[in-house]
């Protein structure tokens, strides 16, 4: 086992600028491909491989299963059972894995029918079944508190995967091969992680079939893994649902806009992978420390996500062509819909991790759930009506709702009560002036135009009636007590 000697503060330190600094090269690389898609592919291409990006996504939760972090969870207490942890969890992998492949080729064969979308699942569903593992990798780095080895696999990914499509490129391949170019990256990042795993951590020889270990590991981890699944299909649904509806060249559209919400999703998720421990902590000791740490939180949170989402109403046009090019410019309006979801998103994420940690099982799975169900159907119906545009407001009408959710169980569960509530009262007056705006301006031709007036609203609400963020506050945050 690998010794430490460092205080724990700077061990905290360097491991959450690793976390950082890994998921940053991991992002801006996936981030990268889709702007090479779109510019030298087009909007009908970047519709398509967003379509498959989705698709893979999701099921790469299903080897997952809550699997990584309870392998996680368990070494960090259990250093001793590496060896049938580490080889359980493979076997278990097998078995996910095998049922996934075989479920992809059945569906893509018969449910897919637009041959580029399905060449492009089949090859990012097999870097997500590579990534599966690495996975596991990364959950065994975590539990020794080594992320160091978590940043360097994704360094060298990222840094592959960059130099491979820029090979592809240049030797002018079409989009399949530019994609499984990504390919190399994922391989070599799995193949770091196994090594270093049984370099540094020697998990022992290899373990048999354990039918009870394995179906109790499985047990533990479902929970976790159908959040994540919850998770992740309230992040792809609409594009997803769209896909049925759509052209490419709409879901295109719909995918470069649909960014933007992504990003703050992951900005979300990283800060409150640096903070969570901490939360945990506070949650679990007395009630007032940890409802005026969440009080903190959510002050500085919603205001600056509130002018954020304003600013990004503000550039759309710019900011796409910028970033995705003239073809795409397009998109500018379905991302004024979606600018308007941007605090939502941000706060579902932020409060998810609190009631984690607060281990409110109940109130994080019904959020979520409920938010699936509703989303799905207003996709459905509004994709068929109104095409992207109507999936944009699909997404501001799901996070909107998980959002309320999550506000009034606040109250209900005795964290930070009167935030919760004021909080609450300011969404729904912030939703009231969006659908007015929206009826007086109309919904058809002017989708784009009327959103900000909820973003406004809430910018201002929150200021007025929450306060303004403070110092002191924001030594709280940095800090472990009040």
């Amino acid at each position: 086992m690998v010794i430490r000697t460092r205080s724990s503060t700077a061990r905290t330190l360097a491991n959450a600028l690793c976390i950082l600094g890994g998921e940053a090269f991991s992002r801006l690389a996936t981030l990268i491909i889709a702007v090479v898609v779109a510019r030298w592919f087009g909007s009908t291409a970047l519709g398509q491989y967003g379509f498959a990006l989705a698709f893979a996504s999701i099921v790469l939760l299903v080897p997952d299963l809550g699997l990584n972090l309870l392998v996680t969870r368990d070494l960090a207490a259990r250093p001793e059972s590496l060896r049938p942890i580490f080889w359980g969890v493979h076997w278990l992998k097998f078995c996910l894995l095998a049922t996934v492949a075989i479920s992809t080729f059945l569906v893509g064969e018969n449910f897919v029918h637009d041959s580029g979308r399905r060449t492009l699942i089949y090859i990012l569903v097999g870097r997500a079944l590579l990534q599966a593992f690495s996975q596991v990798y990364m959950a065994v780095f975590k539990a020794f508190e080594t992320m160091q080895y978590i940043a360097l696999q994704q360094l060298t990914n990222a840094v592959l995967v960059i130099l491979a499509v820029g090979l592809a490129l240049g030797l002018k391949a079409n989009l399949p091969a530019v994609v499984a170019a990504t390919l190399l990256g994922q391989v070599a990042e799995t193949w770091l992680g196994w090594h270093l795993v049984r370099r540094r951590f020697s998990p022992g020889a290899f373990c048999g079939w354990d039918s009870r270990f394995l179906f109790a590991m499985l047990a533990a981890a479902l929970p976790v893994g159908i959040t994540s699944i919850l998770q992740a299909l309230n992040l792809r649904i609409d594009i997803l649902i769209l896909g049925i509806f759509a052209s490419n060249d709409e879901l295109g559209r719909f995918q470069a806009a649909a960014w933007f919400a992504v990003g703050t999703f992951l900005a979300a998720s990283l800060l409150m992978a640096v903070l969570f421990p901490k939360l945990s902590r506070l949650l679990s000791g007395p009630e007032a420390q940890g409802s005026a740490y969440v009080t903190s939180l959510m002050r500085h949170a919603v205001p600056c996500l509130a002018a954020g989402s304003l600013l990004v109403w503000l550039v759309a046009p710019q900011g796409i062509v910028w970033l995705f090019g003239p073809k795409l410019a397009a998109a500018a309006p379905l991302l004024r819909i979606l600018a308007a979801a941007i605090p939502f998103t941000f706060l579902n994420t932020v409060l998810f991790y609190v009631f984690v940690a607060a281990r409110r099982r109940r109130v994080y799975l019904t959020a979520l759930g409920i938010g699936s169900a509703v989303g799905a159907a207003a996709s459905a119906y509004l994709a068929w009506r109104f095409g992207a545009a109507g999936s944009a407001f699909a997404c501001l009408i799901r996070e909107f709702l998980i959002t309320v959710i999550f506000l009034y169980a606040l109250k209900r569960a005795a964290i930070a009560p009167q935030l919760g509530m004021t909080l609450l009262k300011i969404s729904l007056a912030a939703l009231g002036v969006t659908l007015a705006a929206g009826t007086r301006l109309g919904l058809g031709g002017s989708w784009g135009d009327w959103p900000a007036a909820g973003s406004l609203l809430l910018l201002v609400g929150s200021l007025v009636f929450v306060g303004w963020p403070n110092r002191r506050e924001l030594l709280l945050l940095a800090g472990e007590g009040a």
